[in-house]
């Protein structure tokens, strides 16, 4: 076990804690948000499943958000082995900055994409040389 964990923490791997730890701490809390619920429902004595009348999403959610991140999102990891960190990073925080300040019937503001563009470019930029070159950590 402690060869494999040495192995595992070489500097060649590193770039994979950070995936792994967020994994770990996410599958807690959906343990955690199940245990929640079963215990509610067993106090106000509800199925743990109760379909009738569910709504997943709100009536009147955004869908061109909520769709358009989910494509963006998928896009952006379909393009890191392509462009690779720092650039897949710029082109989609861009993106993702512009889909959300979109507003129905009005056009785009030049300040405001002006804005989005620095963000994603200082942003991304910046996260790549603290982790790369203050912490040594590669990043894909």
């Amino acid at each position: 076990m402690q060869k494999m964990l040495r192995e595992w923490l070489k500097i060649r791997n590193m770039h994979l804690f950070f995936p792994y730890a967020i994994g770990t701490i996410c599958a807690i809390l959906f343990v955690i948000i199940l245990i929640q619920r079963a215990i509610k429902c067993k106090k106000e004595g509800t199925p743990f499943i109760n379909l009738k009348g569910y709504h997943f999403f709100r009536p009147g959610y955004d869908k061109v958000k909520l769709w358009g991140s989910f494509i963006l999102f998928i896009l952006y990891v379909m393009a890191l082995p392509v462009l690779h960190f720092a650039w897949a990073s710029v082109v989609f925080i861009f993106l993702f900055n512009v889909l959300f300040e979109m507003k129905p019937g009005k056009p785009f503001e030049a300040k405001s994409v002006l804005i989005s563009a620095v963000i994603a470019f200082a942003g991304s930029w910046g996260v790549w040389y603290l982790f790369y070159q203050v912490f040594n950590i590669t990043l894909p």
